[in-house]
């Protein structure tokens, strides 16, 4: 079927901007809008691909990205046979420029606004006075734009002295008493494929469900709600099941400052029995066998000030806040949730160093260290997003990969929930220095790798089922060829925790 391409970027700048035309031209110039990334949309693709130049054709000009963002759309006129089917039917009001050409200019808006050119921004405020245009239009894009974008640090609210306390999981429905926790990662794009992954999970009868973050583009309210409060509001609904929702913050939940992302909260677990309402970016579940610490990793990967120079950590006082509830777990077994990555085979994380790139996370790997010391080694399992693979690794521990972990833990990334990876990028490509990384080799090429619909990689979820000492966790891909109700779920694989049981 046929799939566009949608970009993703690791930067707030960029991310804000594709926020801001879906939210903007969305609103003003299509009928229903909705939820989702209208990526398909011309105007939306055309920008995207300019922003793309900026990093990987080095713009470094408001008139280049400009010029890049004209001849993408020229070429799609060209392909509609010169039909101008960007936004509308008709031109607007007054004539002189119709809604195609009144959607292109606020886009070129953005992007001189990318760049702070200001002779550019007046120049096109000009031609959009001059214009048919609706001003009220460009009005809400200058609003926008400034409403999202003042400099300030993102939203985070710290532990306390007695906040947040550790939430009680739910209460197994199933009749053998083990607890059913569904897995998703870098789920929120609002697109029908994220919510056929959503309905399939649904159909397994979770418990509860956890997101290990990233609303796109950039976690605005507009996203936050139409991308993930609403689709789980209509689940809950659809199977009767008030289950509890849990989630974690990637970076896209902070690129628009994370007020999106704090926004939902109070609204994602009310009036549901069993569950908390979440108010911090990181929490602790427990029950009487597991303990869950979800980690907001997402916070000091915000790219606010510069672009691809962070290093992911947790605030200290975050950090502290966990280790105080792993010492406190005692017999009970660990999972720990982040959005970002452990370690990885396939991007590089942090700076070279004299060896070569480093794919592993030394501030991350700290922490578990120090964890897996303080709770007696209870730590069994670290489950991740942020890389939009489904990913199953060697266990740390074996084959000379991060040695120093003492039992081996199960280290897994799980965020293919929704953004499309086309097959063609190479995304299931280790690269050739991260052998130390090597993933489990009983699977093909290394690792469990979903199928494709002849384009893009198959989307979704990781289910876990904790028992009173031991758990397993199953990997489904969630077949999908357009139609939610004709959706499938093919389990790939299935593996215990802790490691050996």
């Amino acid at each position: 079927m046929p799939r566009t391409a949608i970009h993703d970027f690791h930067s707030a700048w960029l991310s804000l901007v594709q926020s801001c035309l879906r939210e903007v031209i969305g609103k003003q110039f299509l009928t229903q809008p909705g939820s989702g990334l209208i990526a398909g949309h011309p105007v939306l693709e055309a920008a995207g691909h300019a922003l793309e130049g900026i990093i990987k054709s080095g713009f470094t000009d408001a008139r280049t990205a400009i010029e890049a963002f004209a001849s993408h759309r020229a070429a799609q006129r060209a392909a509609a046979n010169g039909a101008d089917t960007s936004a509308g039917p008709s031109a607007a009001s007054g004539g002189g420029g119709t809604i195609g050409d009144c959607a292109d200019l606020l886009a070129q808006y953005a992007l001189a606004w990318l760049f702070h050119d200001t002779d550019k921004i007046n120049e096109i405020e000009s031609e959009f006075k001059d214009s048919s245009c609706d001003p009220g239009w460009l009005t809400a894009i200058v609003s926008w734009l400034a409403y999202y974008w003042d400099g300030r640090s993102p939203q985070y609210v710290p532990p306390t002295a007695n906040s947040p306390k550790p939430i009680l999981l739910p209460p197994p429905a199933s009749a053998d008493g083990s607890l059913r926790v569904g897995l998703l990662g870098d789920w929120g794009t609002g697109e029908p494929e994220a919510i056929a992954v959503l309905d399939q999970l649904m159909q397994q009868n979770p418990d509860l469900i956890i997101h290990v973050g990233d609303i796109y583009y950039s976690g605005t309210h507009d996203e936050c709600v139409n991308n993930f409060l609403n689709p789980i509001i209509a689940a809950r609904a659809t199977y009767n099941r008030p289950i509890p929702v849990y989630n974690l913050p990637g970076n896209h939940d902070y690129y628009s400052g994370g007020a999106g992302f704090y926004g939902i909260l109070p609204q994602l677990n009310v009036a549901i029995p069993n569950a908390t309402i979440q108010q911090n970016s990181f929490f602790s579940l427990y029950n009487d066998n597991w303990q869950i610490e979800g980690m907001d990793t997402g916070f000091n990967d915000h790219d606010l000030f510069l672009v691809g120079e962070d290093m992911t950590h947790l605030e200290e006082d975050e950090a502290d806040w966990h280790t105080k509830n792993i010492k406190e777990a005692r017999d009970r077994k660990v999972i720990l949730l982040s959005h970002h990555q452990l370690f990885s085979a396939f991007i590089h994380i942090g700076e070279a160093t004299g060896s070569g790139p480093s794919y592993e996370n030394p501030s991350l790997l700290h922490n578990l260290h120090k964890w897996q010391k303080k709770g007696h080694d209870n730590v069994v399992a670290w489950f991740w997003g942020h890389e939009h693979l489904l990913e199953v690794y060697a266990l740390p521990g074996t084959q000379g990969v991060n040695s120093g972990l003492n039992p081996p833990i199960v280290g897994r990334c799980i965020g293919n929930s929704a953004f499309p990876v086309f097959n063609n990028v190479g995304a299931y490509t280790p690269e050739p220095d991260s052998v130390q990384l090597e993933a489990a080799p009983q699977f093909p090429s290394g690792y469990v790798q979903t199928g494709d619909d002849g384009l893009v990689y198959a989307s979704g979820y990781a289910l876990l089922t904790l028992g009173q000492s031991t758990g397993t966790v199953d990997y489904y891909q969630v077949n999908f060829s357009g139609s939610i109700p004709d959706a499938t779920s093919q389990l790939l694989w299935t593996e215990s925790i802790p490691v050996g049981v």
